[in-house]
């Protein structure tokens, strides 16, 4: 009976990370995503607003090492000889990224952001960008630029 427990919270636990966002950065996606651009699409802010964005803090060891001792431990309750040993290295290497996987989403921080609203010069159409508040102040009126870097926007001073 402590053998299927174990397992099972192994792969609970295993599971139920694999599924969480990995990060909260803001993302723009376009549907069907786009390619890198160092130029961008051309136009000026619409509308903006301030926002409180969430990002990544610092993640340390503590959540990998907790998980793998965790992880190793209950490994260990399950099999008989080498299978004990191969069950105790696989769940210390699953619980050590558990362990990882949960630090990195229990470590958000928030930041001030901004949403901004840029009419594209070339078809007047809308886009709304939501990005980190960076050093760059912007205006209503004011020429940008939309920049893709890994399927995430920019925008910035043109």
């Amino acid at each position: 009976m402590k053998k299927y427990l174990a397992l099972a919270l192994i792969l609970v636990a295993s599971s139920a990370c694999t599924t969480a966002q990995t990060n909260g950065e803001p993302r723009n996606i376009r549907a069907g995503g786009f390619q890198d651009q160092q130029t961008g699409d051309l136009g000026e802010i619409h509308d903006m607003r301030r926002i409180t964005v969430q990002k990544p803090g610092r993640v340390g060891a503590t959540g990998a090492v907790v998980g793998a001792v965790t992880g190793a431990a209950l490994g260990n309750q399950i099999g008989k000889g080498n299978g004990k040993k191969v069950s105790t290295v696989l769940g210390g290497v699953v619980g050590g990224v558990v362990g990882n996987a949960v630090a990195e989403q229990n470590s958000m921080v928030n930041v001030a952001g901004l949403e901004i609203v840029v009419r594209l010069r070339n078809t007047g159409s809308l886009v709304t960008v939501t990005q980190e508040q960076g050093r760059d102040s912007f205006y209503i009126g004011q020429p940008v630029r939309i920049v893709y870097n890994q399927n995430i926007a920019q925008v910035l001073p043109y």
